[in-house]
């Protein structure tokens, strides 16, 4: 199994859901920007798109980090034409969106961050929107965890792709 948490750049939201899935991060505790700093790919430069592998969980299912930009639609049929292309099933990957699950200042701190003189106020409005939408994000991966592990109910299928394991966004 795959699992691709994808967000606008693959560095804030997408990461920090990447790491609660692999146990890098505690649900219950709010981590600190320090503690996010360590964390691989979060808040770097080269967050303009691609695919990045963060590691395996337990289970043996492997951690992505996906950029999509404003078209997350249309990274999801790459995807999946490119599973078809070669020769594997569509529902061996887990695709979820989580910009579509964080605020809006979250987005707007993450696309600040791009412009050096921004730097400042990025980083307050991404501090500030963690404490607000760390425990959506940790819900949203303890629903991917269940599904994974047959324990909730199976959730409905992304367009595009076959529904096996697929969470909506």
């Amino acid at each position: 199994m795959i699992v691709i948490y994808a967000c606008f750049s693959g560095t804030h939201a997408g990461v920090v859901a990447a790491a609660l899935h692999l146990g890098w991060l505690t649900p219950t505790q709010l981590p600190d920007w320090q503690q996010l700093k360590k964390l691989p790919h979060f808040d770097a430069p080269e967050g303009r798109g691609g695919l990045r592998y963060l590691g395996q969980d337990r289970t043996g299912t492997a951690v992505y980090t996906a950029a999509v930009g404003n078209d997350g639609a249309a990274a999801r049929l790459a995807v999946a034409s490119f599973l078809a292309i070669m020769g594997r099933e569509q529902g061996e990957v887990v695709w979820l969106d989580v910009s579509r699950r964080v605020s809006l200042l979250w987005r707007a701190g993450g696309f600040c961050r791009r412009y050096r003189h921004l730097a400042t106020p990025s980083r307050w409005l991404l501090c500030w929107s963690l404490r607000r939408d760390y425990r959506t994000l940790a819900g949203l991966v303890e629903e991917v965890q269940g599904c994974l592990s047959g324990g909730l109910k199976q959730p409905v299928p992304a367009a595009g792709l076959k529904p096996r394991l697929q969470v909506k966004t």
